[in-house]
């Protein structure tokens, strides 16, 4: 696909929740504009309410437009997961717009895990990740992007990609970071002091209340790169081998949401498939 076989598309959903009288947490606000929905199952294994994000268009093409809205109330918690992974398809102009806003209240948790991004060759992506977390709210989220399909024999001879975070705890910044890579191809990926011939990059970021604990247990993890920024837990990892990384990520994020959270190590049967 180029980005100029079908009209583009502007697509939104939004889920809010709040916590109820008995302790649970219910939705309470949904919207959900095509391309874009969110399902809700129910695991026996998850204690929280779980989101499932669903692009039905099967992918995005230059010039689309997608936001997302996620909002945790006071006291609630949430687990939102990516039913399969993104495709961003090569254009020969417009760049795909995905907008990702994620909001927390005092007490509350959100996890934020949707499935691997997947640059094809020549695609184009503006992407911006925004948490604005309240005292005391929790957060562990992070995304990965895919440089073109190895298994496959695809290659990257171009395209562009700009991926922004920002998280916000009662208004001030607590970190922002930007991956800018215009063109990006095999032999930016392949340079010693930028990727170093890895295809696969992720990055996890958790804002918790026991930082040090955080820190150690990324640390037991193998192949990280970790560190705090303040009381953030900062966590890094790049691989030449797309399924290794991809293994060491749900690795690790099990091993935080178990720890930090007393949450089942065991994931979303989606990241299982």
């Amino acid at each position: 696909m180029i980005g100029l076989g079908r009209p583009k598309v502007s697509g939104r959903c939004l889920a809010s929740f709040a916590r109820a009288a008995d302790g649970a947490t219910r939705l309470c606000d949904l919207e959900q504009r095509d391309p874009l929905k969110l399902l809700f199952p129910a695991p026996l294994e998850e204690p929280q309410p779980v989101v499932v994000l669903v692009n039905t268009g099967g992918g995005v093409v230059g010039g689309d437009a997608l936001q997302t809205v996620i909002d945790v109330g006071t006291g609630a918690a949430a687990l939102v997961v990516g039913q399969a992974a993104e495709k961003i398809y090569r254009s020969w102009g417009p760049e795909a717009d995905v907008a990702n806003r994620l909001n927390v209240g005092a007490g509350g948790r959100l996890e934020w895990f949707p499935q691997e991004t997947i640059l094809f060759d020549q695609a184009r992506l503006s992407r911006r990740l925004s948490v604005d977390l309240a005292p005391a709210a929790q957060f562990l989220g992070g995304e990965i992007v895919v440089f073109a399909r190895r298994a496959r024999g695809e290659t990257m001879t171009g395209g562009a990609l700009r991926d922004r975070w920002q998280i916000r705890r009662g208004g001030r910044l607590l970190w922002a970071d930007a991956l800018i890579a215009d063109p990006v191809d095999d032999a930016l990926l392949d340079r010693p002091a930028l990727f170093g011939g890895a295809r696969a990059v992720a990055t996890l970021v958790c804002a918790c209340a026991d930082p040090a604990a955080a820190l150690a247990t990324a640390r037991e993890q193998s192949g990280v790169s970790c560190g705090l920024v303040g009381d953030l837990l900062v966590v890094r990892l790049l691989d030449a081998d797309i399924a290794a990384l991809r293994a060491r990520y749900v690795a690790l994020w099990g091993a935080l949401r178990a720890r930090l959270f007393d949450l089942p190590q065991r994931l979303s049967r989606l990241w299982h498939v």
